[in-house]
């Protein structure tokens, strides 16, 4: 892998050996990677990827790291970082955001604007181009319905798109993207009045204040809710609040998040997952799936897991306008 480094230290000025992924996750776990690079320009975003597609290398995105979960033993190939590939342009009532650049940079920039639409996005601590490949959004508010467009690099070529929102497979936290490396947003919002936006931000990150354990390190709600129901409900009427293997744990403010209470890994977070769908199956008969990533491998073992705590088992379908659980949407 010598001359990977090598060709990589020609292409990108930001190139980190066996970078420890703990300092980037939202758990504030996983182990190194091999090669982690920050680059800050387009040119040197296809020059990675051609590289990585030159000489078969694995290659994963990350921005805030909030919404992943990566193996203790790390990840073996290039770990590209967009934090430096943050950059924005305001037209008017349209902001053109690069991939890493924060929410709460756009949002500060909305409030100074003055342009409304995007409140909702208060207290997520993830970046736009995450934002966009999960669909963040809350309730009935996505972001999706503030996008103009996408441009996009392929991963399995170097092609460069651009992509209407028409023309993306935006759903329930998914937008078709995962093969794509995004290299800017359009969004178009309305004007409005500087007060009422910041009353706006500041009631939705009340909300998360009171409902979410914003204190812990975390990657915000682990499982998608299934249709009618909330996944945070299911894990709770399991008997699952609270529950802990080694530094890992179970909120008992809002089921639906794993938190790090201070020396947890990555395989404590993972068989806590494998226990709450575990138990979710045996209990409902329903397959949660994970929101998260998780990435690397996890030689953990169903068979070995602890026996969980058995809940009460009654459920109650909520309607379709109902409200829904106040989630992080990263």
């Amino acid at each position: 892998m010598d001359i990977i480094k090598e060709i990589l230290g020609k292409v990108c000025s930001s190139i980190q050996e066996n970078f420890p992924l703990s300092a980037i996750t939202g758990f504030r776990t996983g182990g190194p990677a091999r090669f982690f690079v920050s680059p800050s320009d387009i040119e040197e975003i296809k020059e990675i990827i051609a590289i990585c597609n030159r000489y078969k290398i694995p290659l994963i995105i990350v921005g805030k790291g909030t919404n992943i979960l990566i193996s203790d033993n790390g990840f073996d190939g290039i770990v590209l970082c967009t934090k430096n590939f943050n950059k924005m342009v305001i037209e008017g009532t349209d902001i053109y955001c690069q991939s890493g650049a924060l929410l709460s940079t756009l949002l500060k920039i909305s409030i100074e604007k003055e342009l409304k639409g995007i409140e909702f996005l208060s207290g997520i601590p993830g970046t736009t181009g995450g934002a966009i490949i999960s669909n963040a959004g809350l309730k009935e508010e996505w972001i999706s319905e503030k996008v103009v467009r996408v441009d996009v690099i392929s991963l399995s070529n170097g092609q460069e798109k651009s992509l209407k929102r028409k023309d993306i497979n935006f759903g329930y936290r998914t937008s078709g993207l995962e093969n794509y490396f995004i290299s800017g947003i359009l969004f178009h919002l309305t004007n409005g009045v500087k007060e009422e936006i910041k009353k706006a931000i500041a009631e939705y990150m009340k909300k998360r204040i009171a409902t979410q354990p914003l204190g812990y390190p975390s990657a915000g709600s682990i499982f998608k809710n299934p249709p009618g129901l909330f996944a945070g409900m299911l894990i709770e009427k399991c008997g699952l609040k609270g529950y802990s293997i080694g530094g890992a744990c179970i909120s008992e403010k809002h089921a639906n998040f794993v938190i790090n209470k201070g020396r947890g890994t990555s395989e404590d977070i993972y068989k806590l997952i494998l226990i709450v769908k575990e138990q979710v199956k045996k209990m409902y008969n329903i397959e949660l799936e994970t929101e998260i990533k998780i990435i690397g491998s996890f030689p953990v073992s169903p068979s070995s897991l602890p026996s969980p705590p058995r809940g009460e088992g009654k459920i109650q379908r909520r309607g379709k306008r109902e409200g829904a659980e106040d989630e992080k949407c990263e």
